[in-house]
């Protein structure tokens, strides 16, 4: 039972996490898809695809949002912006003591199959409906049982759940008590997609951005339609309608299931290791640029100070870097070799952390950080394009290069310095 503010910080900081993680897993499947009809696709099957995509993508876009809404709900209780996560793969948790596990469901970086889909249905299953009939054979019953501790560990089956039991902590804390953090440094940037992010200020208005997080996943009873839920039970049937008309139908590139760089501490087992040299140095290189849109998100989200337009500059190129960098450099991955076994699968991008995500305590160092790994990241963009002849795809690195120094361009031009 939540009825701390100790106890409402880790549950939000879990559903932070576990909203990170989603979107993730839902990003990787998106750009897992083939594009061309030169992949062994007919022009009917490449529309259907992008349409996928595309359902998919904005998703992915509606989980940043309930992301961002998290960190304000934590913001306005006094706690502060979760972006860490474990990296991937995360096992299914078991017990309350399993030390290897996070999460009530499987967390797996895969490609895009009935298995990804039927995934997806059961993250965003709400609560009392059955899940859909599942891929393979029925996965083993959870582990009963439950262990006591300083604060209550939190036990749910399903993202809906643990938001259910969020809003419960929110209603037995004292609201003159709970609601302690300044109201003026919460999000309400739109940032340009056309979805909201909520301010919690109140109980009231907690309540209503935590309802809303769960309706956009599962919808309500009786009114599914257009929620995560919906949209992937439609994307499984349209994918398993195809498949019976085209048995040999296969929607994504042979990405390998778990691509990592390197083994992870925090990491369960199920990885496959990019061993292709290039492969491997342009997936170091995605990490890298990842981490570094997380210390912007941390640092937009940690209001340390900065003024309205330097948080615009910070807003506006996490936003370039996602769009411009991280998107075509992942979907560059995926046409790469994991090995140098070319009929071994293709490398993806693997979301990987490669070390805690710590920003600076002076607010000016933060800025010499940001722009000294972009300015890195650049210089090793430059060094794998000179692999373009052997991969063409590398190519892509030079548009890359130039958003991102772009990026550098936008820090310097409030900051100074290059």
């Amino acid at each position: 039972m939540i009825d701390t503010r100790e106890e409402l910080v880790n549950a939000l900081s879990e559903a932070a996490e576990l909203e990170h993680g989603l979107l993730i897993q839902y990003l990787f499947a998106a750009f897992s898809m083939k594009r061309r009809v030169e992949e062994g696709i007919t022009p009917v099957q490449q529309a259907l695809m992008v349409d996928w995509e595309g359902a998919i993508l904005r998703v992915a876009q509606e989980e940043m949002y309930h992301l961002a809404s998290v960190c304000n709900l934590l913001s306005a209780i006094g706690g502060a912006p979760q972006f860490g996560r474990p990296n991937f793969p995360q096992p299914t948790k078991t017990s309350l003591v399993e030390e290897d596990s996070y999460y009530p469901f499987d967390f797996q970086l895969e490609r895009v199959n009935d298995s990804t889909l039927y995934r997806f249905v059961v993250f965003e299953l709400p609560e009392g409906e059955p899940p859909p009939e599942p891929p393979g054979p029925p996965e083993p019953a959870e582990a009963e049982g439950a262990v006591r501790a300083a604060p209550d560990p939190l036990v749910y089956s399903h993202v809906g759940e643990l938001y259910g039991q969020i809003s419960e902590g929110f209603e037995r804390i004292p609201e003159g008590d709970l609601f302690i953090g300044p109201k003026p440094y919460q999000d309400v940037e739109d940032w340009g997609l056309r979805m909201k992010i909520h301010v919690a200020k109140d109980l009231p208005s907690a309540q209503q951005a935590l309802e809303d997080i769960v309706l956009e996943g599962e919808g309500s009873p009786g009114a599914r339609e257009g929620s995560h839920y919906d949209r992937f039970l439609r994307i499984r049937e349209a994918l398993r309608e195809e498949r019976r008309k085209d048995p040999g139908f296969d929607p994504a590139r042979p990405v390998v299931l778990n691509p990592q760089t390197r083994r992870h501490r925090d990491a369960g087992e199920g990885a496959t290791l990019i061993t292709h040299e290039v492969a491997r140095e342009v997936a170091e290189l995605f990490n890298d640029i990842y981490s570094s849109m997380l210390l912007m998100l941390i640092q937009y989200y940690s209001y340390g100070g900065e003024s309205a337009p330097q948080r615009a500059i910070l807003r506006d190129s996490c936003r370039r870097l996602m769009s411009a960098v991280v998107r075509p450099l992942a979907e560059v991955l995926t046409e790469m070799p994991a090995t140098d076994d070319l009929d071994g699968g293709n490398a993806g991008p693997g979301f990987e952390i490669y070390s805690g995500m710590r920003l600076a305590p002076d607010r000016a160092n933060r800025w010499t950080v940001l722009r000294e790994r972009l300015r890195q990241e650049d210089e090793d963009a430059a060094v794998l394009s000179r692999h373009a002849d052997a991969f063409p795809v590398l190519a892509r690195l030079r548009r890359i290069q130039e958003a991102m120094r772009g990026t550098l361009l936008n820090l310097a031009t409030e900051f100074g310095g290059r």
